[in-house]
């Protein structure tokens, strides 16, 4: 029996893949299963990061498994499972935002403050995160892929370099642009 694997890719998950891959395009419940249980939860970190949003968050993950579902059953299984997933859900995250610009809405926190942050401190948070969001949907999208793969879903940078179909030394190159990029951004709001 297959256990789950808990980050998006280690040696033995690369092995695990191969096998999976054969098993998911003979439609195996088996296989499907155990891919959807070792990937979903990376894709669900990363889509959060990426769009800060629960709902959405799920909805896209969901969105993955059923398009790669589509893929197989038109006979067109990916070679590069975590590439391909995390492709499509990075795709799912921009179309996400194109959908959001074109209907602009202001999003409902049920964020329960501590008991001791007054309403100071809440609204401070709140100011903080707003901008942080604002200054992350500046970035480019390699940029905010990147930071989302290696701080919201927990890649390490051989594994974003994997799904990114780019060397290590880019990755890193990328990632600091990134994070100077979006620290510029916010000390020009501070």
């Amino acid at each position: 029996m297959l256990a789950p694997v808990h980050g998006i890719l280690n040696e033995s998950a690369a092995n695990d893949d191969v096998g999976l891959l054969a098993g998911a395009r003979r439609l195996e419940s088996r296989a499907l299963a155990a891919i959807h249980d070792r990937y979903y939860p990376d894709l669900y970190r990363y889509l959060l990061y990426r769009t800060d949003d629960e709902h959405a968050a799920e909805d896209m993950a969901s969105e993955v498994f059923m398009r790669f579902l589509d893929a197989l059953n038109r006979g067109k299984a990916p070679d590069n499972l975590p590439a391909w997933l995390f492709g499509v859900a990075g795709h799912l995250a921009a179309d996400h935002f194109r959908r959001q610009s074109r209907r602009p809405q202001t999003p409902l926190t049920d964020d329960l403050a501590a008991p001791d942050a007054g309403p100071e401190g809440q609204a401070e948070a709140h100011l903080r995160q707003a901008a942080l969001r604002r200054a992350l949907a500046e970035l480019t999208d390699e940029q905010q892929q990147v930071l989302a793969l290696r701080f919201g879903a927990g890649s390490s940078i051989e594994e974003a370099a994997r799904t990114m179909h780019k060397s290590v030394m880019a990755i890193k190159q990328l990632q600091f642009r990134a994070v100077a990029a979006l620290r510029r951004k916010l000390e020009a709001t501070a």
